[in-house]
């Protein structure tokens, strides 16, 4: 018999996904700092004086204590605490659609090895932890009033991780300094990789829509989300247009780079009912 003691893993971690498992307990999908992407089972986390009941809360960035055997592909939850909710401070549907969408790209970037499993220890999730806590802290704020910008925030940092982030100061076809004030507006280019000028943009149109025109506030407001600043209501209003404009385009970036790509299920509860 063994005495010696099992390790144990000590870490922050984004909660993902979670299941229910037999009567009480629960399975939990999360990003860990340190560990990568890790499975864990909760057991009675379903009971409603569970201490273990607020770590299996999709969208909360929280502090963990799990077993860490490699033998296993469920580890033991035992123990953590909340670090933040971004549901806490006010769960609108737009801000739950955001997350849980956020959630749903960040599950489909898990690094896979060639036999297609999840891997646990892999260096780019260093990166893509630090992508997911800056969002949830965005999320999470208090002063946080366009929850589209921190979304599409993070689908632009998920796009510099796999180095497809799209050029936003030179055009794309000639090389020239892009000006959104230019006559004739500018042009964004899906198979180009990111804007043209009006001379570029304007010939030879490709089949399918991917270049399309964009509006001045569109480009004012993708060369925030890539500096990674927030939008003060005086430099562009973050109307509903706006969002549907800077959405469509994202998507249809992410979906023309990265195949099998497609808009998160719960983004379809923002779109317009027809009565």
């Amino acid at each position: 018999m063994s005495v010696l003691p099992r390790p144990v893993a000590c870490t922050d971690a984004l909660v993902l996904r979670s299941w229910p498992c037999g009567e009480t307990s629960a399975i939990a999908s999360y990003l860990t700092r340190d560990h990568g992407y890790v499975k864990v089972i909760a057991k009675a986390a379903r009971r409603p004086r569970s201490q273990l009941r607020p770590l299996v809360e999709p969208g909360r960035l929280i502090g963990v204590e799990f077993g860490l055997d490699p033998g296993r592909q469920l580890q033991y939850l035992r123990a953590g605490s909340v670090h933040l909710d971004p549901l806490g401070t006010g769960a609108s549907l737009e801000r739950s659609a955001f997350l849980l969408g956020a959630l749903e790209l960040v599950d489909r970037c898990r690094p896979r090895d060639p036999e297609g499993a999840s891997s646990a220890n892999d260096g780019d999730t260093d990166s893509l932890f630090a992508v997911c806590e800056e969002f949830v802290r965005m999320l999470s704020s208090p002063t946080c009033t366009a929850p589209g910008l921190a979304f599409f925030g993070l689908e632009w940092n998920l796009l510099r991780l796999h180095g497809l982030a799209p050029e936003l100061t030179a055009c794309a076809g000639c090389g020239t300094e892009l000006d959104p004030q230019v006559s004739g507006g500018l042009w964004f280019s899906l198979a180009e990789g990111g804007g043209m000028c009006p001379g570029c943009g304007g010939e030879r149109e490709p089949p399918g829509g991917a270049r399309r025109r964009l509006s001045a506030g569109a480009w004012t407001a993708l060369l925030t989300i890539a500096g990674g600043g927030a939008l003060a209501p005086a430099e562009v209003p973050w109307s509903r247009a706006l969002r549907r404009e800077i959405g469509a385009l994202l998507h249809g970036f992410l979906g023309y780079h990265l195949p099998g790509y497609r808009l998160p299920a719960a983004l379809d509860l923002l779109r317009p009912r027809k009565d």
